[in-house]
Order: structure tokens, then C-alpha cells, then sequence
């Protein structure tokens, strides 16, 4: 089994394109509260190229900033309004010490992670991106079977739970490798070692439910349908876009039944430390 390749792209290059040539793909929708403005493009298209088989899955990932519930928000609404999540997108958190605290930061990225997690309603569907020294420093306490995109540009930094090795940024550390792709030109590159697209997307959770979907008759099909989404718009709201009687954030978003939670817990431990 070949690896697989795929481009990692942000607006410093240009929109993708039907000349991409992979079948995974991953793309930035925010920096902390700064909205990349390609992102609706390549939402647009991965979402089509999706349906039409022709990506397995695709990444959407956002750069981690210490008010992690801005950020996590931020790349919340952008999907949602770019009518997703999509069943076949994974996100990410992209974890780097870039303009960030040095020191441990696991608790607010361990709380973007499972506010993401709660969202698209499993785990396997958020991953991380890091290289080997931000992710010891910076994430050390981690979730339990994390999935990680490993940076080690000339070197496979092998880190736990990786699926995917990030090889070069488009400057010749690829050994052979491509140092980029259609329509973008040199980028960063990533490989699946060992992995088909299709096994990618698995590892991520995404198709595993079509593969079960695909043994049951069309009734039992309906009725699994109807009960999921009852019970997704009762934790995401009307439209995922919470309840308006359970509050705001200080975003002035409405809450989900789990924000809420959090605010009640974080209420309770500020009471505490009186």
C-alpha cells in the first residue's frame, strides 16, 4: 500500500480547483478570530468533490489561540454557515508555538478539542497537527487516542498517534517526494504513510457510518435518520446554532446544552477559589 499525499493550504495560495490531483485535502478556516478568506471556496468545493467521490474526506483545521472559545467558535460558525458540517470533513486543531505562551496549554486546546468533538458527535473526527516539540510542550496531556498530523519537514517526527506526516513546506525537504500540487503550486505537503484515502478517512471515522448504513433497508434507514436528527437538534439547537433559552457566550452566540454546562462548571469552580 502506497502512501497518500495531500495538499495543506490557506489563502497563501489560491483557491482549489478541479485540477487537484489528490483525494484527501486540508485547508485553514481561521486563525483564532482572523476568518481565512479562501475558506468558503474550498469548503464549496471539497463539500462537491465529496459528494462526488472524488475526495474521501477532507481537513478543515484552525490555528489554536489561548481564547480557545473564540477560535473553536469562530471555526464552528464558518462551517455552519458554509451549510456543514459535512459527514466526510474531519477538523483540526493546529497546535503551534507561533505567536503563542510558551508552556503547557493542554487545557484549553483538550477544551476546543472536546467542544469540537461534541459538535460532530465523534472524537475520531478531531485531530491534532504539531511538530515534535510543540506538541510535547504545548500539549502534553492529551485525549486518549488522539490522531495527530506530525510536522517534520526532512524527518518523520513518528509522534504518538500519528496518521500523516506533514514532509515539507514546499522548500525541497521532500527527498523525492512532490514539493506541492495543482492549482497551488509548491505548498505544504502531507503523507498518509501506508494509508489509501479510504483507510484515512477511517482512521477519522468518517464512512464508517455509510459502510453500516449500507445494511440496512431503506425503512431502517429512515427511521435511524429521523431519531439522529432529533437528537442532534436537541444538543445543537435549531440550525446548530444553539438555544436561545439557555443564554449567550461572551461571543453573543446561543448556547448548547454542553456550553452551558461548562459555564455552570466554570461558575461553580470560580465560587470555589472565594
Amino acid at each position: 500500500m502506497g502512501d497518500s499525499l495531500f495538499a495543506d493550504v490557506s489563502y497563501f495560495q489560491v483557491p482549489v480547483d478541479d485540477s487537484y490531483p489528490h483525494r484527501i485535502l486540508s485547508f485553514r478556516s481561521n486563525d483564532g478570530t482572523f476568518r481565512d478568506p479562501n475558506f468558503a471556496a474550498n469548503y464549496a468545493w471539497a463539500s462537491r468533490a465529496a459528494d462526488e467521490g472524488r475526495l474521501a474526506c477532507f481537513i478543515v483545521y484552525f490555528y489554536w489561540r489561548p481564547n480557545w472559545l473564540y477560535t473553536a467558535n469562530t471555526h464552528r460558525d464558518m462551517v455552519i454557515r458554509a451549510g456543514g458540517p459535512h459527514p466526510r470533513m474531519i477538523a483540526m486543531i493546529d497546535v503551534e508555538s507561533g505567536g503563542n505562551p510558551g508552556g503547557d496549554q493542554s487545557d484549553g486546546i483538550n477544551r476546543a478539542y472536546w467542544q469540537l468533538a461534541d459538535w460532530l458527535g465523534d472524537r475520531r473526527r478531531v485531530i491534532g497537527y504539531a511538530n515534535r516539540g510543540d506538541l510535547f510542550s504545548m500539549w502534553p496531556q492529551r485525549p486518549d487516542g488522539l490522531r495527530v498530523i506530525g510536522a517534520g519537514y526532512g524527518a518523520n517526527p513518528n509522534l504518538p498517534g500519528q496518521i500523516a506526516h506533514q514532509y515539507t513546506d514546499g522548500r525541497g525537504y521532500g527527498g523525492g517526494l512532490p514539493e506541492g500540487c495543482a492549482p497551488f503550486g509548491n505548498c505544504d505537503m502531507n503523507a498518509a504513510n501506508g494509508l489509501s484515502p479510504e483507510d484515512f478517512a477511517a482512521q477519522c471515522g468518517v464512512g464508517v457510518e455509510e459502510e453500516f448504513m449500507s445494511v440496512l433497508n431503506e425503512a431502517e434507514q429512515r427511521e435511524l435518520l429521523d431519531k439522529t436528527r432529533d437528537i442532534w437538534v436537541q444538543l445543537r439547537g435549531p440550525e446548530g446554532a444553539g438555544w436561545k433559552q439557555l443564554g449567550t457566550n461572551s461571543a453573543g452566540q446561543n448556547l448548547t446544552p454542553v456550553d452551558a454546562l461548562a459555564e455552570v462548571v466554570d461558575a461553580v469552580q470560580e465560587l470555589e477559589k472565594k
